[in-house]
């Protein structure tokens, strides 16, 4: 899984199922050095004392559970990754401690070689790219601060963030900077992700000229090996050992009258590359210009180096959401694939029965059941994430608002009616047209009126009302449940927050991906509650005309 030995702790107080995942790690050929624990006292011994990549962790514990584990290690500011070995029909269990923590679960009775290197290979790369984008996003952050302190030619260096244009723009302020006729800026090679760069930059003179050419082979020539500060007259220039052997090979001509030249530098002091100008219009370089240039190149670097992290940042947050688009798809494949065999099943069952449902059939049901809440839990997940990197699509249209609620109420009526509740129209200004993508706005409606009904008790009543507000649609989905105290509201659309933190049921991703939906389309929404007396959440739409 990796050019080293990935170290793991397997913490489980069964004998029997930690020998089963040592069986199963080793025919996974899971190169690992493995340390085991009984509890939670000596599973945190083993984190604070050791460099763990992984833990495979058991829920129930002497001394505990796992969440205690998982708690302890993150208030430890330790970063090693968990996946849960729950037992059957835990998994709203482990969805659960997913969203307090762990990275992955494997029910114990599905645990298989491929299954367990499929999710420890997960984990391990999403741990990596999530720590490769932490460590960029904060030097990111530090050096953004010094933006504050640029010079005007400073500004303008800072309004890209491609390298290619930045070492572009510092060799076009460099040379107007100090009135030279050649500047020239090379940014050097960082591994195989970053090849270097190179700009330069002549006066409209200098470009003029038949033998421009040989001036930009000189001026790189000199560059390449100059990267300390550096101010040098016509005669030094002559005598100087790193630019003798390039101007042995140019005509006396093109020999630079003058020169000077400061290092780039990156964060952590070291040369990342060099800015060099020849020739000033008026006559040799002084101390002045060489200060003035090494301030330029102090600020070039800061922009080069925040360019750098941006794009290292970028290149994280892609990597993130390329991993997860993975997952999903694979995850997907089989969930298709049980889906298929289970209503193939159904069907043979009822056969043999003569269409009598059983036992085994019910099973089936129950098993087609959770396939749903999979699949739906894979769609939330991948909307969560279209809507937080700002990909989520609308196609907005000409919609009725009423025959939107209508639909809706439809649609929930027989969750309701499970739930010994009533969906209800309200008031309904059934005239109004909204632009709306009518898929995604029956998904809000899903949404709302399924957490509504959620926590209405039985025998409650759930509405939805339609009316014009400042231009604009007004839907509001109001119940009889128990309210929303103060403190919980600012957090009601927060991903992964739920206003029950002791249900276990759903994701708590349904009314983030409400309001992401919403602002899509232009919108708003907002929530009133009151503790005892309901809740009621409006969303607003643009209108048709």
């Amino acid at each position: 899984m990796s050019h080293r030995s990935v170290r793991l702790l397997v913490v489980d107080d069964d004998t029997v199922d930690r020998i089963a995942i040592l069986r199963a790690l080793r025919s996974g050929r899971v190169d690992a050095e493995i340390r085991e624990a009984d509890s939670v006292d000596s599973a945190l011994a083993v984190l604070y004392e050791q460099q763990i990549d992984c833990v495979l962790l058991d829920f129930y514990l002497p001394g505990g559970d796992g969440l205690t584990v998982i708690e302890a290690a993150r208030k430890a500011k330790l970063t090693a990754p968990f996946i849960m070995l729950t037992g059957q029909g835990d998994e709203s269990l482990a969805v659960d401690l997913m969203k307090r923590g762990a990275a992955d679960y494997v029910p114990k009775n599905l645990l298989t070689p491929e299954r367990l290197v499929q999710s420890l290979r997960y984990v391990l790369r999403l741990n990596e790219a999530e720590r490769r984008e932490d460590e960029a996003r904060r030097a990111l952050a530090r050096h953004a601060n010094q933006l504050a302190q640029l010079t005007e030619a400073t500004l303008r260096i800072h309004r890209s963030l491609s390298l290619n244009e930045l070492i572009q723009r510092t060799t076009d302020e460099a040379r107007a900077l100090l009135d030279a006729n050649v500047a020239v800026a090379r940014l050097a090679a960082r591994g195989v992700a970053q090849r270097s760069m190179t700009g330069i930059s002549l006066s409209e003179e200098y470009a003029a000229r038949e033998d421009r050419d040989s001036i930009r082979e000189v001026a790189f020539g000199l560059i390449e090996r100059r990267s300390t500060s550096v101010r040098l007259t016509g005669d030094e220039i002559a005598s100087d050992p790193t630019c003798a052997d390039v101007l042995s090979r140019a005509p006396s001509e093109l020999h630079p009258r003058s020169l000077v030249a400061a290092p780039l530098r990156g964060r952590d002091g070291q040369s990342i590359g060099s800015i060099l100008l020849l020739d000033r219009r008026d006559g040799p370089f002084v101390e002045s210009d060489e200060v003035l240039l090494t301030q330029l190149a102090q600020s070039a670097s800061v922009a080069l180096e925040n360019a750098r992290l941006y794009n290292e940042a970028q290149a994280a947050t892609r990597a993130r959401d390329d991993l997860l688009a993975i997952v999903s798809h694979d995850l997907r494949n089989p969930l298709n694939t049980i889906a298929i065999t289970a209503s193939l099943l159904r069907s043979d069952l009822l056969q043999r029965k003569d269409g009598e449902e059983d036992d085994a059939v019910q099973l089936v049901d129950r098993m087609d059941r959770g396939i749903q809440r999979m699949t739906r839990l894979i769609e939330d997940l991948l909307d969560a994430s279209r809507i937080e990197a700002g990909r989520l699509v609308v196609s907005p249209r000409v919609e009725r608002g009423g025959a939107l609620v209508r639909e809706a109420l439809e649609a929930a009526a027989s969750l309701a009616e499970a739930k010994g509740c009533r969906v209800t129209q309200g008031p309904l200004d059934a005239g109004l047209e909204v632009l709306a993508d009518r898929d995604r706005v029956l998904q809000v409606f899903s949404n709302l009126l399924g957490n509504a009904l959620k926590f209405t008790p039985k025998g409650g009543v759930v509405s939805v009302s339609l009316c014009r507000v400042a231009g604009l649609a007004r839907f509001s989905v109001a119940d009889t449940g128990p309210g929303i105290p103060p403190e919980h509201q600012p957090h009601l659309f927060d991903r992964y927050w739920k206003a029950a933190q002791e249900s276990r049921t759903g994701a708590g991703l349904g009314l983030y991906i409400a309001r992401g939906i919403v602002e899509a389309h232009h919108g708003t929404v907002a929530v009133e509650s009151t503790p005892g007396q309901g809740t009621t959440i409006h969303f607003s739409l643009p209108l048709a005309s």
